[in-house]
């Protein structure tokens, strides 16, 4: 049994909890409601460090104290404290992520004062930087939309990911933003992804009526997105490969002239003479 309990306090370690939490609840969750003193011996954390870390665990709503002489302690479900988990993470993971917000308008002004004032080298732009596929290019892709100030080229399969890009594809509109839309052909999708183009076309006439202009293509070599490719442009772009998933797919961002200039040929050729009306 102590091998279990070891496995299971070493998977509370890897969500978060550090190894005094882990082996004091892995335990607790073994012998259930029992006595401070108890639990200390049964999982080795020392006595004089118990009460201090059954507190962290109760202010993260893992373990049950009831008061009284002693005090007893009970922890919660295995399923509740998975999800207890969850939530403490997401908090920090929110917390973080507003601390390094805070600084981001500082670190520009700032950096910006000293960015290559030494001259020592002339700036280049360049070439190409990979990114993950998922949260990461979904968030790069609402910039592109909400950047664009002429012409934004979407090339994707069904687009089912529009609910998450919505909103930067509204504002890109409001500013007068031409935006134009290849899409596969319906009949070269699965059902599946059949039925999801199906809904995300009904949900940009919706919200779009006829100022968003979409057209089908039997391929779609390459899916992504490309801004104002003739001034200051920026593109994102991914190969299709189908039946590989998103997290073993990578994506490029790239704002070098001469590339982004080349994509937006290359999608205007498509969009002219390999695409027609949706």
């Amino acid at each position: 049994m102590e091998a279990k309990i070891n496995q299971v306090k070493f998977t509370l370690q890897g969500m978060g909890l550090n190894e005094y939490q882990a082996s004091a609840l892995a335990h607790l969750m073994y012998l259930g409601e029992t006595k401070a003193t108890t639990l200390s011996k049964s999982s080795g954390v020392p006595n004089a460090r118990i009460y201090g870390v059954l507190d962290e665990l109760s202010q993260k709503g893992l373990v049950i104290m009831r008061p009284g002489r002693p005090a007893l302690f009970a922890p919660l479900s295995p399923e509740e404290i998975s999800d207890a988990l969850v939530v403490v993470s997401r908090e920090e993971i929110r917390k973080r992520l507003d601390v390094v917000e805070s600084y981001k308008s500082d670190l520009v002004s700032r950096a910006s004062q000293m960015y290559l004032k030494a001259g020592m080298n002339e700036q280049r732009t360049g070439l190409i930087r990979v990114i993950s596929v998922g949260d990461v290019s979904i968030e790069e892709t609402r910039k592109l939309y909400r950047n664009a100030s002429k012409l934004l080229l979407i090339s994707t399969r069904a687009m089912e990911y529009l609910d998450q890009v919505k909103d930067d594809l509204i504002e890109a509109q409001k500013k007068g933003v031409e935006i134009r839309i290849l899409m596969r052909s319906p009949e070269s999708l699965v059902e599946s992804d059949r039925m999801k183009q199906k809904n995300t076309l009904e949900a940009l006439k919706e919200s779009f009526g006829d100022s968003v202009e979409v057209r089908f293509s039997d391929k779609v070599e390459i899916r992504g997105a490309i801004m104002d490719p003739d001034s200051d442009g920026k593109a994102l772009f991914l190969v299709e490969e189908e039946g590989v998933p998103f997290f073993l797919r990578e994506a490029a961002l790239t704002s070098h002239p001469g590339v982004v200039q080349a994509f937006g040929s290359m999608y205007d050729l498509k969009w002219r003479f390999d695409s027609r009306q949706a």
